[in-house]
Formats: C-alpha cells, structure tokens, sequence
C-alpha cells in the first residue's frame, strides 16, 4: 500500500513507480470516481494509436489497394 498526501490546494502525487506502470505521464487524463465514499482512478483509455499498422482504415477510403510505389510524392515532383 502506498500513503500519498493532498495538498492544500487538492492535489495529490502519484508515485514515479505507479506512473511508469500504468504509463501515466503529464496530459495523461485520469477519470475520478466516488464509490461508497472512496475515490477511484481510471487512466482514461490512450486515443493515441499504438502503431502505424493501426491508423489503417481510418480515413476511410474504400477504394481499391494503392500500391505504395505509387504513393511516392517525388513521382509528382517537377523540375521547372
């Protein structure tokens, strides 16, 4: 069990081990409850994603499969 204290203006430390464990860092946000008169954090779910592989799909294009030579910006270049 670890003791923390409040500050007097309601804030309270959480430890560089509990923060390291559950990957709390600063802008992290946290959701506070009150549960039978106890408070209870919730690291709010990451709406960073985690990979590049993850990002796919979510602009939305349904057209068919780009191959990725043909997304090459220096193919568009000009040398005016």
């Amino acid at each position: 069990m670890i003791i923390v204290t409040v500050s007097e203006k309601g804030q309270v430390v959480i430890p560089a081990s509990l923060r390291a464990r559950l990957g709390i860092s600063a802008g992290t946000r946290l959701e506070v409850t009150e549960e039978n008169g106890n408070l209870r954090l919730l690291v709010e779910p990451q709406r960073k994603t985690s990979s590049a592989a993850a990002c796919i799909g979510i602009a939305g294009y349904a057209g068919p499969k780009v191959d990725l030579a043909e997304m090459d910006p220096a193919r568009f270049a000009t040398t005016e």
